[in-house]
Order: C-alpha cells, then sequence, then structure tokens
C-alpha cells in the first residue's frame, strides 16, 4: 500500500488537508471522489529511505572502502552506532536500522550502510559484511558487534562500540592538546627569533656599522651569533625535519620503533602524559570488551590492536600468551615491563579475579588514568606559559640591552 497527502474541497466542509492509504493514485483518486470530494492536489508519499539514490547500492571501489573511515570522521559513525543501537532495541528490524540509518547520514557513510544493508538483504552474515564493506570500523568495534550477533545483543554492542570510540577519541584530542602546545610555542619562538635575526637584527648592524672596534662584548656576540645565523640557519631549519622523518623511519621496524616509543614514555613531563594515555585506553578498552562478554583472549588482540605505542603492543603481545598458558592476567602483568609504569592495575585486577569482576577493576584503573591524564595536561599547560615568557623575553631582553649598549658606545665614542 502506497500513502497519499492531498488537498481536497467538498461543498459542506470546504477546503482540507490529509493523508490516505491506497495501491495506486487511481485507487487514492476514486477513494476522494467517492467522497464527493473535489481534488486540488494529490501526491504521493515517498520513503526517504527509498529515495536514496544508493538504496540499490552493492559495491563500491576498493580505494573508498579504505578511505571511508578518514572521509567520514568517528564523530558521524559513533552517531550511527547510537542510533542502530536505539533503534535495534526498540524492536526494529536490522535490515530496516541500516536503511533507515544509511537514509540520514553522509555521502561516503551513506554508501557504506547501504552496501551492508543489500548484503544483509542478500542472505550474508553481519559481521562479515562489516568486514568486507566498512573494514574502517576496526577490529575492536567489529569483534564486539561479532559478540552481538552470537549472543543476541548487537544493540548492547552497538552503544559500547560507540562509547569506547567516543572516549578513544577524546582521549586523541587530550594528547594532541597536551603536545601541540608545546610544539606551538617552540614554533612561535623560532618565527621571533627568525623575524628578530633576518629583520631587525640587520638595521641594527647597519646602524652600527664603522663602529665594531668601539662595540661592547655583548653586542660583539649579538653581531656574531647573527651573522652565524644568516649563514648557517637554514641547518637549524632543515635538522627537526630530516630528524622526525628519520624517526618516522625508524619506527617501522618493529625492534627500533619498540626502543623509540619506549623512550618516549622516559622523557620528563611529556613521557609522562603519554604514559598516562595509554594506560587510560588499554585498560578501559580490555575493561569494555571484557563487560560486553568478549573472551579475554581476542579482547587482548582486540586491545593490542587499538594501541600506537609499539613498546605498549609488545608487552600486551606477551602478558596474552602468559594468559593462553593458563596464568592469571594479574600475574602476567606483573611480571612484564607494564608493572611499573602502572601498578595500580596489579592490585586492582587481583581484586577483580577474586571476584569475578575483572572489567570493572579494569575500569576503575582507566577512570584513575584519565584523571591523571587531565593533572598532567594541566601541569604542562601551566609550566609552557613562564617557559615562553623566559625563553621568549630573554632573546628579546638580549637584544634590547645589546642594542643600547652599542648604541651607548656609538655616542661615546667609548
Amino acid at each position: 500500500m502506497a500513502v497519499f497527502k492531498y488537498i481536497a474541497s467538498s461543498e459542506n466542509e470546504g477546503k482540507e488537508r490529509g493523508i490516505l492509504t491506497a495501491e495506486n493514485l487511481a485507487e487514492a483518486e476514486s477513494v476522494l471522489k467517492a467522497r464527493r470530494k473535489t481534488i486540488i492536489k494529490i501526491d504521493s508519499v515517498h520513503s526517504s529511505v527509498t529515495d536514496s539514490p544508493y538504496f540499490r547500492l552493492t559495491a563500491r571501489p576498493p580505494w573508498e572502502k579504505r578511505l571511508a573511515g578518514s572521509l567520514i570522521g568517528s564523530s558521524k559513525i559513533e552517531l550511527a552506532l547510537e542510533q542502530l543501537s536505539a533503534m535495534l532495541a526498540g524492536g526494529v528490524p536490522i535490515l530496516n536500522a541500516f536503511q533507515t540509518v544509511a537514509a540520514q547520514s553522509g555521502y561516503f557513510l551513506s554508501r557504506s550502510l547501504f552496501c551492508v544493508a543489500n548484503s544483509l538483504q542478500s542472505g550474508k552474515l553481519l559481521t562479515a559484511t562489516l568486514k568486507e564493506e566498512m573494514p574502517f570500523l576496526g577490529n575492536i568495534v567489529i569483534g564486539m558487534i561479532a559478540a552481538g550477533e552470537a549472543n543476541g545483543d548487537i544493540d548492547k554492542m552497538c552503544t559500547y562500540s560507540a562509547e569506547l570510540m567516543a572516549r578513544r577519541r577524546a582521549l586523541k584530542g587530550q594528547v594532541l592538546q597536551a603536545l601541540s602546545y608545546p610544539m606551538l610555542v617552540i614554533c612561535a619562538t623560532i618565527a621571533i627569533v627568525c623575524f628578530l635575526m633576518w629583520k631587525v637584527i640587520p638595521k641594527i648592524m647597519k646602524f652600527l656599522s664603522g663602529r665594531s672596534s668601539s662595540l661592547p662584548p655583548v653586542t660583539r656576540l649579538l653581531v656574531d651569533i647573527t651573522h652565524y645565523l644568516q649563514t648557517n640557519g637554514w641547518y637549524f631549519l632543515v635538522f627537526p625535519l630530516i630528524l622526525v622523518t628519520a624517526l618516522v623511519l625508524m619506527r617501522r621496524e618493529p625492534g627500533i620503533g619498540c626502543r623509540i616509543d619506549y623512550a618516549a614514555l622516559r622523557l620528563p613531563v611529556i613521557g609522562k602524559v603519554l604514559r598516562a594515555s595509554s594506560n587510560m585506553l588499554w585498560c578501559r578498552t580490555l575493561g569494555l570488551l571484557l563487560q560486553s562478554g568478549i573472551n579475554i583472549i581476542p579482547a587482548m588482540e582486540y586491545t593490542r590492536d587499538a594501541l600506537n605505542n609499539l613498546f605498549y603492543r609488545r608487552e600486551l603481545d606477551e602478558i596474552r600468551k602468559m594468559v593462553e598458558q593458563g596464568h592469571p592476567l594479574s600475574t602476567a602483568l606483573r611480571v612484564s615491563e607494564l608493572k611499573r609504569f602502572i601498578p595500580l592495575a596489579d592490585a586492582m585486577l587481583v581484586v577483580g579475579e577474586n571476584t569475578g569482576r575483572m572489567d570493572t577493576g579494569l575500569l576503575k584503573v582507566a577512570d584513575f588514568s584519565n584523571a591523571d591524564l587531565q593533572r598532567r595536561i594541566s601541569f604542562l599547560s601551566k609550566m609552557i606559559e613562564p617557559a615562553l615568557f623566559v625563553v621568549v623575553g630573554g632573546i628579546v631582553g638580549f637584544v634590547y640591552i645589546a642594542f643600547f649598549m652599542g648604541l651607548m658606545a656609538a655616542s661615546t665614542g667609548k
């Protein structure tokens, strides 16, 4: 049956608006005429789902499948998962749920979801379809939905997945905020130094030219530094780029990359921020996976894949192997190198294993690590501001003093 909206008039009731259901337009017009109404306008009400140009889409190019996640954005994927969860919990069939969410999503997400819906309609399993059509969801989300497909709790797994993605996105933003501020300060300092060396100081040198014999030591030092930077300054600009490129390339080799990431964890101040973020991420991810009913072995594999730090990845691999051999997770953690980076987890895991609520213990450790991360970020921000004043103020003050001492020496002829 189709739905039609109409505007009609009659002698007794005047103009009216309404809707009716009929097999087709001719039947709808017949119904209105039978009611002794004069049809002014009648249109069919189309479903927003079937109106989508991608409603019948079944295939996409490989590049789109690979890059769609970056083009869509984590927040939109989280919203789609939450919408799917709400609709499935409300009793909407899974095919209709995917089609409805797809119809109101953006270009790339809509195409992905319609492909999933059409694959489901052809008889494929949800997990296999997600791996094929939406690999950008990652092993963790697909693994959680696979567990939900097995036990009939897909709606809950969608909620857990959305929560996990949201927390990972928030964590990434916090770490970027903590690290971007120092980098911004460093770049601002370099820009100020370059401006002074290439614009301000040459004019000072020109003014003081011909008086080099009477320049005081501090002014002569300024002139020598300026001359050196003007001649060799590009080395100082190129070297950081070469160093970063070299580190990125070396990090691709697992052994060297693991040492680089371990060294980053040992850095003063910034290393503690990286430790707190990694601890929060692996504890919360593993806790949510265990809470959702996933077995500890695949849960640890998914958690390992969620981490960017190669040192943490290596240690979690070793912990997983010990758990596979029958050792408790708390014991495996206690003998690993991670023990000194997160000693609280050991005690909480022992309590969790004794009470059968290991997921709760891990989530509590994650909350503690998150609070620690917030303190580290706040401390880093507060520490950078005075450092900026000291460095930039020292440079400007040195130039100011050197210039006026040179000016005084030139004016007195001494």
